[in-house]
């Protein structure tokens, strides 16, 4: 069973649900996080094969970003240091997929100022493309998408009408009605198993 995953999403996802509960202050605590179990746990097999598809950083050329995008960029740079071998090390593999890509938004109406920030583009594409595929050329029954990305939809369908399986997996508070719709089956993640593959495994035997 091949996982495709929105690695920006995912990790976002994850870091918002521990921050509330509290498990952690920041992204930098995700490092360690277990992200191969707790897929396991919740799709109820361990026969999975997992990409995490992400986005590499792509500044125009003679373009000079602004105070913030750089600082946005350097945390990125940071974290993945240590997130990209956190994955691999669990078998998980990871993707460069599409770019981050600066773009400066409208004027704002009160102080006129226009900001730039980073936009993700070529995830979807990279990630329909390959499902696709799995289902056609390699045959596969059953594909999970982790993405609640709406320009996944057609795909899904097409999938779905050449005979094979598709599974939704969301966190349970943040379900997008459209592709839970376009699916087969959806699964959503609780808030005590995404705290419980924050911990060490040795951690979550003594609960």
């Amino acid at each position: 069973m091949k996982v495709y995953i929105d690695g920006e999403n995912c990790r976002k996802g994850l870091t918002r649900v521990l921050k509330e509960t509290g498990d952690i202050a920041g992204s930098r605590e995700m490092e360690n996080y277990r992200l191969r179990d707790l897929l396991a746990d919740v799709l109820e097999t361990n026969d999975i094969e997992i990409g995490y598809y992400a986005s590499y950083i792509k500044l125009p050329n003679g373009y000079q970003p602004s105070g913030g995008v750089l600082r946005h960029v350097q945390k990125i740079k940071e974290y993945s240091r240590k997130w990209v071998p956190a994955l691999e090390s669990q078998g998980i593999e990871y993707v460069k997929a599409g770019y981050l890509k600066v773009k400066s938004t409208k004027e704002c109406r009160n102080c006129h100022e226009v900001q730039d920030v980073l936009q993700e583009k070529g995830v979807d594409v990279r990630i329909a493309t390959e499902m696709l595929e799995d289902a056609y050329t390699n045959k596969q029954n059953v594909i999970v998408v982790m993405s609640s990305d709406t320009d996944l939809c057609p795909a899904i369908h097409k999938i779905k009408t050449h005979g094979a399986k598709v599974i939704y997996v969301a966190f349970a508070d943040w379900v997008n009605r459209a592709v839970s719709a376009a699916a087969s089956e959806t699964v959503t993640i609780s808030i005590a198993k995404v705290q419980k593959y924050s911990k060490p495994e040795e951690d979550s035997h003594s609960e």
